[in-house]
């Protein structure tokens, strides 16, 4: 039986694995690391009924049909790269009405840390933009707790997306003014492609 710590997962295939091995083994998540290791079984079998874990959460989770599967088609995965964690975040999909106070009000709500600076710009279907934070380990516990979060705010429904850039820092064109604790800016590169 697994312990609390512990859970398994299926990729689909070989190379996905071996990504989740380069991407995600050794990363910090809420100040654990995560330890990733290949596996003696080719495949996840359940046995019984799952059950629930103690957070309410179902025990085994199917994602394979997840509308947020990024890499289920080659089309979609072209639109993605792999980059490995750093302290900069590539927001997007947020209504164009949603301003820096309002995603800095969303990730308080949500005990994210709070990021060091923010670079958001408007496309011609959405907000998005660059969230900077003290180190990769912040990044990543955002990222772990706002993923894909959706909401109605005053009758405007959204999905918070996030991806790691790659970036070490902020792009260094935006001159950052003070906002909440964090600095905003307007532009920015876009970041990350992924979609």
């Amino acid at each position: 039986a697994l312990v609390s710590t512990q859970s398994t997962g299926e990729m689909k295939d070989i190379k996905a694995a071996e990504n989740v091995l380069r991407y995600v083994n050794r990363m910090n998540v809420f100040g654990s690391q995560l330890n990733v290791s290949h596996s003696k079984h080719r495949e996840v079998v359940i046995y019984g009924p799952p059950g629930v874990l103690d957070d309410g959460s179902e025990a085994v989770q199917v994602f394979i049909r997840s509308r947020f599967l990024r890499y289920a088609t080659p089309q979609k995965a072209a639109k993605n790269r792999q980059v490995e964690a750093t302290k900069v975040l590539h927001f997007f999909a947020l209504p164009l009405e949603y301003d820096e106070d309002f995603l800095l009000k969303l990730l308080e709500d949500k005990g994210c840390p709070t990021p060091t600076s923010i670079s958001m710009h408007k496309s011609e279907v959405c907000s998005a933009g660059l969230l900077e934070f003290e180190n990769a380990d912040e990044a990543t516990d955002t990222v772990a707790i706002a993923n894909h979060l959706q909401g109605n705010h005053k009758g405007i429904r959204y999905i918070l997306k996030l991806a790691f850039t790659g970036k070490k820092s902020m792009p260094t064109g935006d001159k950052p003014n003070s906002h909440n604790g964090a600095s905003a800016t307007s532009g920015g590169d876009g970041g990350s492609k992924d979609d």
